[in-house]
């Protein structure tokens, strides 16, 4: 009782010393720390932006058709139900234009680990050499980061590819769980009504079960977090930074855990806030959509729906940017305690 006490407290301890570290390597070197953040963020809006964008411009004529329908519909008296024969082409639509959107997340979240563990290595250069990150000559510019990042950019978008790979996996298994239950594919297990509450089969297969596959899938995050801050480290393969990764984190699963849950809660924050700030964005953007479509409520309703949290999604690297740097410090710390491990191991057996 008494180690385990010991253990956890340090553990805790050197949580706490590694977001120290962070805050202090954000605040001193604050310029590329945001300005990387701020570039993913131009680059969100230009490409994700239009993406979005050319999304909207192949469903014009289903928006269209759908606002003939409802005109029609109501003009004859007749029940409608809205996008009824738009549904499945829209559907397509939103086919296309997801799988590219998260394709342009995973670029830009390679960006931004990468440059920020490349942050973080010339912090501690200066710290060793006893520069002042702020005012001496030489600081480190974009255009600098951005030659330091290069070479490591291709091994960290394996690494977040291979990642989401790995975490989409318990992702679906716990969507298809949800979706055999209500397609009554599981015996004994019956979605809730309202006249019908839900049952304890049901508790237990369709909700603590889902969450226990989805926190597998976080477990699986965790483990690998630290690949891009290895590969910038160590400028090894992505593969052998992802089974670096895993060795580093496994012996201090405490200490990963938290501040893994730490860097989740500061990310859930901010796209909560953003997202909150975009309802006022949405509401002069359906406006604005309303004036120029002759009130064409069909595609309003659909863009004031998206802009929310599009809002959120293009802000978000101002909050990534300084998790990254968590990251990068989480991963030096365990290396020194890794290598510190080592050497009386090795002195032994001298």
């Amino acid at each position: 009782m008494g180690s385990s006490s010991v253990i956890g407290s340090d553990e805790r301890r050197a949580g706490a010393s590694v977001v120290a570290e962070a805050l202090r390597i954000t605040g001193r070197e604050r310029r590329p720390v945001f300005g990387s953040a701020v570039m993913a963020c131009a680059a969100a809006l230009l490409v994700g932006g239009g993406t979005v964008a050319a999304g909207f411009a192949v469903s014009w004529g289903l928006f269209l058709a759908a606002r003939r329908d409802a005109e029609s519909a109501i003009e004859n008296e007749d029940s409608y139900v809205a996008y009824a024969d738009q549904w499945s082409s829209l559907v397509k639509v939103a086919f296309g234009v997801y799988p590219l959107l998260l394709l342009v997340a995973v670029v830009l979240v390679a960006w931004l680990l990468t440059a920020q563990a490349v942050i973080a290595a010339y912090a501690w250069e200066r710290a060793a050499s006893g520069a002042d990150a702020v005012t001496a000559p030489g600081a480190l510019t974009l255009r600098a980061l951005w030659c330091r990042c290069r070479s490591h950019l291709g091994a960290a978008l394996r690494v977040q590819s291979l990642t989401l790979l790995s975490v989409l996996v318990p992702g679906l298994a716990g969507l298809l769980v949800l979706a055999a239950i209500q397609l009554e594919l599981v015996p004994g297990v019956v979605w809730p009504t309202y006249h019908e509450p839900a049952t304890a089969q049901f508790v237990l297969v369709g909700r603590i079960l889902p969450v226990v596959i989805w926190a597998l899938g976080f477990v699986l995050l965790t483990r690998f977090s630290l690949a891009t801050a290895v590969r910038v480290a160590d400028s090894c393969s992505a593969t052998a930074a992802m089974r670096r990764s895993w060795t580093l984190t496994r012996t201090a699963r405490l200490r990963t855990t938290g501040v893994c849950l730490l860097g989740t809660g500061v990310v859930v924050a901010a796209f909560t806030v953003l997202k909150w700030l975009g309802t006022y964005v949405a509401h002069w953007a359906g406006l604005l959509m309303l004036a120029t479509t002759d009130d064409n409520v069909w595609v309003t309703g659909v863009l004031v729906l998206i802009t929310p949290v599009a809002v959120a999604l293009l802000l978000l690297p101002l909050a990534l940017a300084p998790v990254g740097v968590l990251l990068a410090c989480l991963r030096r710390r365990l290396d020194d305690t890794a290598g510190e491990a080592r050497a009386p191991s090795d002195a032994l057996a001298g």
